[in-house]
């Protein structure tokens, strides 16, 4: 009896061993750069690593060209009837795998993931040579051409194997989990969806595969199932219809309320496979005059430009450093984000689902920073890469209940040939594969090119290139009488380093190297009454979150840098604007800042002293001396003509809830 109960133990052990391996493989790579010639010469890596330790020391002609990465890996014999891939998260640009000395195949592209499989190519039992040959050198047939942009080289995501039964669920369908979950009609009584699988097998099998939809706590709320008999050529896909009723919705930083959906292919009583894939259930559209409407309410999108880029690291960002990246994005009290120029980290997407954060999603379709760039390229090559770039974008980032607007370009330029019909080639090709998502574009330009998305994010620089903040409301006022039918969005910013302070106020030349903090703050405040005065924008993004990396760039700070961030390239310093908009966005987290206290020495006594707060009254003691307590418009609070003494003035901002300290001194 004894013996039988650990039978059936055991028995059940092994029904409940996954039928999928995934294994990390991030430690231990030898890489060594091209022109060092040999593996002799390696250096021991763990990824994310990226080798532009140039670029982000500001060198404009940072290396771009050929690094190796080498690992060997032991296969045991338990995979002979088995099928191995490996999946790349992301590699920058265009990457080869050789595996045992053998050619396995190519990528192109440096911001999606993609998988090779390596069943044909492996010695079982044995130690095998992984070599992946990284190349960020610039080409003509790989996007993007063109941008005010750092191309970093390596292997800068995740690298897993995983290993399945012959029979699974597609891992190498544009680098996603092969499991697609269509929000074919959502309400707060009922949804109504769709999971497709695809699947690869061996052919003439009957599988069968189940979709379940459980809560956080594991609970089923729904489960349904469909036969799969695999066709000849071994792949296809079955689509599962699911229903649930009076479903709760993932409703933005409110309520990201978070389903999962577990996938499981059967071969009679075998487990061959099981995928699980997060759900969010919403609806939203987008309206002209309305703007964005998430779950039927109107739901204003304020949001920031966020690049995959940080000091030290360059894009090789880890799963922790973007979680805190998006700390400081909530702590502001922003409620969505632009994934600026390229497709950003899955986790990214993963924090943004939890977060609540809606997300503009872009393609690197970008268009040229400096006059010798081409952001469109007019030959097949090309443009067989866009289509396939947008495909990964699409498929990876399918069932994250975040990603509410696929982006087609980003300040496509028509200089040479012109991209339009390209670009309506693509929103084309978006809607048929994603029907359930709007497209949009951010531009900087007038014309045709504008008109074929369903949206539109105008990136405008009113007082930071050209003319004063003021413009903006010429612009707005424009654009509501003229071309009110657009469902329009905004992006802007300006340039700003901590350590440029002053006590004038004037445009500064944006291509010089004086970019003061005091002007980009002044420029925030003065966008701010009249974009959120402006319902009908369906969304505006702060340009940009955080510093970052621009080797063509030789003005500002120092070179290398594009300093429009609220925040500094290193993480370490929230600028002013980032308190001026925690002061308007953030109303859970009381809070009080004096502004302009990096701005030390100063010359004269005379000052007006800033606050920024969310508080309703804050009152101001200079020295220990009470000047009163104001009321503030837009978390803007001032008191004029304060005067100060010769040294050092230890200013104390006080309300209900928060104090905050600064001291100044004066020459």
């Amino acid at each position: 009896m004894k013996k039988a109960g650990i039978l059936l133990v055991l028995l059940t052990a092994c029904l409940g061993l996954p039928a999928r391996e995934v294994i990390n493989l991030n430690r231990d790579w030898r890489f060594f750069s091209y022109s060092e010639g040999s593996s002799d010469r390696a250096q021991n890596v763990n990824l994310p690593h990226t080798w532009n330790n140039d670029a982000l020391g500001g060198k404009n002609d940072y290396f771009r060209g050929v690094g190796n990465y080498m690992k060997d890996i032991q296969v045991p014999l338990e995979w002979r009837n088995k099928r191995v891939f490996i999946r790349f998260s992301g590699a920058g640009t265009v990457t080869d795998l050789i595996v045992n000395g053998r050619h396995v195949g190519e990528h192109r592209g440096g911001f999606g993931a993609f998988t090779f499989e390596l069943t044909g190519y492996l010695r079982y039992g044995e130690q095998n040579l992984l070599w992946a040959i990284v190349n960020n050198a610039p080409r003509l047939d790989v996007l993007p051409t063109a941008g005010d942009i750092n191309i970093y080289g390596g292997l800068y995501r995740d690298v897993d194997l995983i290993v399945t039964e012959p029979s699974h669920i597609a891992v190498n369908h544009y680098g996603s989990q092969g499991v697609y979950v269509h929000q074919k009609s959502v309400s707060r009584e009922r949804a109504e969806l769709e999971a497709v699988v695809r699947i690869d097998g061996l052919r003439d099998r009957l599988l069968s595969v189940t979709a379940t939809v459980v809560t956080p706590m594991r609970d089923t709320v729904a489960s349904e199932h469909a036969r799969f008999r695999v066709p000849a050529e071994g792949r296809g896909s079955v689509s599962v219809p699911i229903a649930m009723d009076n479903p709760r919705l993932w409703n933005g930083t409110a309520d990201p309320f978070m389903y999962d959906v577990i996938v499981r292919l059967m071969d009679d009583s075998l487990l061959c496979d099981e995928v699980t894939v997060p759900l969010g259930l919403r609806y939203f559209s987008v309206d002209p005059k309305q703007g964005f409407l998430l779950n039927g309410s109107p739901y204003r999108l304020r949001g920031v430009s966020h690049y995959e880029d940080r000091a030290s690291v360059g894009n090789a960002l880890t799963p922790y450093q973007i979680a805190e990246d998006l700390d400081l994005i909530a702590e502001m009290g922003a409620n969505a984000v632009r994934a600026a120029a390229y497709p950003h980290n899955e986790s990214f997407y993963d924090e943004c689902d939890r977060r609540g954060l809606v997300v503009l999603s872009e393609l690197p379709l970008i268009g040229p920073a400096y006059m010798t760039d081409r952001g469109y390229i007019n030959t097949e090559a090309f443009r067989d890469n866009g289509r396939d770039q947008l495909r990964e974008m699409i498929f990876q980032q399918f069932n994250h209940p975040s990603v509410a607007v696929w982006g087609i370009f980003f300040d496509q330029t028509p200089r040479g040939d012109d991209p339009t019909a390209y670009v309506k080639e693509l929103n084309s090709l978006a809607m048929l594969e994603d029907p359930s998502r709007l497209t949009s574009a951010t531009s900087n330009q007038d014309g045709k090119i504008n008109f074929v998305t369903d949206l539109v994010v105008w990136d405008h620089n009113y007082g930071w290139k050209e003319g004063l903040p003021s413009d903006i409301k010429v612009w707005l006022d424009q654009l509501r009488t003229n071309w009110g039918s657009l469902c329009s969005g905004i992006s802007y910013g300006a340039g700003a380093s901590i350590y440029h302070q002053d006590d004038s106020l004037y445009r500064p030349d944006y291509l010089g190297n004086w970019h003061p903090e005091r002007w980009q703050t002044y420029l925030h405040e003065q966008y701010y009454p009249y974009i959120d005065g402006s319902p009908f924008l369906w969304g505006w993004f702060v340009a940009n979150m955080f510093d970052y990396g621009a080797a063509g760039r030789n003005w500002g700070e120092g070179t290398g840098v594009d300093d429009r961030g609220l925040v500094t390239f290193d993480r370490k310093y929230r600028k002013d604007a980032f308190y001026f908009y925690k002061a308007n966005w953030n109303k859970a987290e009381p809070m009080v800042y004096i502004a302009q206290k990096r701005w030390t020495p100063r010359v004269k006594t005379t000052q007006t002293i800033r606050v920024y707060s969310n508080a309703p009254e804050v009152e101001l003691l200079v020295n220990g001396a009470s000047l009163g307590k104001k009321t503030g418009a837009n978390g803007v609070f001032l008191w004029e003509n304060v005067e100060l003494k010769r040294g050092v003035n230890a200013l104390e901002a006080r309300s209900d809830t928060g104090i905050d300290y600064a001291d100044i001194r004066v020459l």
